[in-house]
């Protein structure tokens, strides 16, 4: 069966992002340096930025309007004067930053029109990687995600969609309820025959943990001491796949990552946290992941 990869970003601070082929394209091969039977096709989504349209619309405008309000309430949180000795504030100021640019993002997508305007993107994207790729009940495909930051969430939620059974709570979650819904229900369809399997789900700087209570569901579950089922998001054992299936990659300087195996059942040991140190700057340790030799290793050591 042939692998096949899938990159989710996260958005940045940029003024003017850009594609971020090249990107996912840097990692990739850096993984295969290390790992050579790392598949060679892979893709990657975009979202958040105006790739070029004339008239961008939703989640397009995303960076802009995050750089933009970021460009005028940072700089007034600066200058704001206040001549206690708190010589704490100089990181203050660091994780304000830290955490507006890494945050607005999410706070997005978890509302109604950002959640839609974001899995309609990232479903015609995935959609049309996989037919280009010939899916098909005689040509199965067996994919990987890896998500980042915001992405990382993303990628969560869209395997509870692809392989979650269809008995409730399944039946009041629509992925995509307007824009992309014929897409949306094309993939549950791939992943529920058997025509698109899940390999390995990888998370970097994910900050899923803390933002875990998004559903009456699970709140009542945490609340009663429960933890999210694995094999709802497609985390199944696998004799022919040994290891976890999940594995979530953080480091103690990334101040938006969090572990995962305290909100999973981890009786199955198909969801993993796996420590890496790809930053000691806590301004720098969220992007990292991307271009650090151990992020990549573990990602080799564990496919």
């Amino acid at each position: 069966m042939e692998n096949l990869v899938y990159y989710i970003h996260g958005v940045t601070p940029q003024q003017n992002p850009g594609p971020h082929h090249s990107m996912y394209r840097q990692f990739h091969q850096a993984v295969k340096t290390v790992h050579p039977d790392w598949p060679d096709q892979f893709d990657g989504a975009e979202w958040g930025w105006n790739p070029g349209a004339d008239t961008p619309a939703d989640q397009e405008l995303l960076a802009q309007a995050q750089h933009q309000l970021g460009q005028r309430v940072l700089p007034a949180v600066e200058a704001a004067k206040d001549f206690s000795l708190n010589p704490a504030r100089l990181a203050l100021n660091q994780l304000r930053e830290i955490n507006f640019y890494g945050f607005s993002d999410m706070f997005y997508y978890v509302s109604n029109s950002g959640k839609e305007s974001i899995r309609a993107a990232i479903c015609r994207q995935l959609l049309a990687f996989l037919e280009k790729e010939g899916i098909s009940e005689s040509s199965p495909k067996q994919i990987t995600f890896i998500g980042h930051s915001a992405g990382a969430v993303i990628g969560f939620d869209l395997l509870f969609h692809l392989f979650h059974p269809t008995f409730p709570p399944y039946s009041n979650h629509c992925f995509v309820d307007h824009d992309a819904k014929a897409q949306s229900l094309k993939l549950r369809e791939l992943a529920q025959s058997g025509q698109l399997k899940l390999r390995r789900l990888f998370t970097m700087g994910n900050p899923l943990t803390a933002m875990a209570l998004r559903h009456n569901r699970v709140v009542e579950a945490i609340a009663a001491g429960e933890k999210l089922n694995p094999e709802h998001y497609g985390f199944l054992p696998d004799a022919d796949l040994p290891g976890p299936r999940w594995l979530n990659l953080w480091d103690l300087d990334d101040a938006l990552s969090w572990p995962v195996e305290a909100l999973m059942d981890t009786d199955n040991g198909m969801v993993k946290d796996v420590y890496v140190n790809v930053s000691s700057w806590i301004t720098r340790a969220h992007n990292a992941y991307w271009t650090s030799g151990n992020a990549h290793n573990a990602i080799a050591e564990n496919w």
